[in-house]
């Protein structure tokens, strides 16, 4: 009797650990909406053979836990920066928001004070967490600039995530576009 009891617990401690595994790896999972989104933007620096760049986000998690950002491409010729937005849908309750409440973005330069609120989207959802594909556009900064990605309400009143996209310094390196990518611009 002793053996079954201790063989039903460590089945269930077995069980308990795969599913905090799988748990953590959907959290840090950067799959969806991760590909360039098809822009005239990026169509131009592509055919134009502009720089697009890239770089890692070095604090990708706002500080709230709400919020993670990733996939970030930048155009300087365009203008254009997109990223990649990852939301808990725990949000709606932190802030008393109806589920499913559209959010509203910002980019925020901490060098010139300049705010960038001009961007298009495109959205997806999967499991507990809501994903927006952003594009902005108009986007200058200098590498002295840090760069956050503010999650306002959609009248911009309220601010509820930040993530610091781009520290100042921080060097881009080239982006290169797959074949995938490369054909939706064609579309």
């Amino acid at each position: 009797m002793k053996k079954i009891i201790m063989r039903f617990f460590g089945a269930l401690l077995l069980i308990l650990i795969v599913f905090l595994i799988v748990r953590i790896i959907i959290a840090e999972s950067e799959g969806t909406l991760s590909d360039a989104m098809p822009t005239a933007a990026l169509t131009e620096a592509y055919d134009g053979g502009k720089d697009i760049l890239t770089h890692d986000i070095g604090q990708p998690n706002s500080t709230d836990g709400f919020m993670r950002c990733y996939s970030l491409i930048w155009i300087p010729s365009e203008g254009e920066l997109q990223v990649t937005v990852k939301y808990n849908y725990s949000v709606y309750k932190y802030n008393n928001l109806t589920k499913g409440s559209a959010f509203a973005f910002k980019l925020y330069d901490s060098a010139s004070g300049k705010e960038f609120d001009d961007y298009s989207e495109v959205r997806d959802a999967s499991g507990r967490y809501g994903y927006y594909r952003l594009a902005f556009h108009g986007v200058s900064f200098s590498g002295a600039s840090d760069v956050e990605i503010v999650m306002c309400s959609p009248d911009y009143i309220s601010d509820y995530s930040v993530v610091k996209l781009h520290m100042s310094g921080q060097t881009f390196e080239k982006y290169e576009l797959s074949e995938e990518e490369i054909a939706k611009l064609g579309e």
